[in-house]
């Protein structure tokens, strides 16, 4: 079994949530990513949004979710351990500085449970609204795990 941490943004803005989209464009996750040994939940937030994204500055990120999942990879099962934070959206453009990340605005009532990872947090963000974070951070857990053939 794998087991990882990782730390992601919800950025809302004008109705849209940002979002990066898997190389086969058959699902969404949040902007963000795995946090190394050395560093805190918040370094490796701002991290990954500055190697990702360029945002130099996320505002004052608030968590929101803890999001403990467990799912299937080609190399074995994974147990993740999400730190989600309700960020500040940038003013202007985002645009991916790594080659490989394909990201977008979609609006919130297009995500749903099928469109993002993990996929119980389509809902609560839904909820969100105008982006503002829940009152207290929320825990929740993900099973997406389907019998090996």
């Amino acid at each position: 079994m794998i087991f990882k941490v990782t730390a992601r943004c919800i950025m809302i803005r004008d109705g849209e949530i940002l979002v990066q989209v898997s190389k086969h464009g058959d699902f969404y996750r949040l902007p963000g990513g795995r946090i190394r040994p050395e560093e805190t939940i918040l370094q490796g937030l701002r991290r990954e949004l500055y190697e990702e994204l360029g945002i130099e500055d996320p505002g004052d990120p608030m968590l929101s979710f803890i999001v403990e999942s467990f799912y299937r990879r080609r190399n074995g099962l994974v147990h993740e351990i999400g730190f989600y934070f309700t960020c500040e959206p940038p003013n202007g453009p985002v645009k991916p500085k790594e080659e490989h990340l394909k990201i977008a605005w979609v609006p919130v009532e297009e995500i749903n449970a099928k469109t993002l990872r993990p996929s119980i947090l389509a809902s609560y963000i839904k909820k969100l609204g105008d982006g503002r974070p829940p009152a207290r951070p929320l825990y929740l857990v993900n099973v997406d795990i389907e019998p090996e053939h």
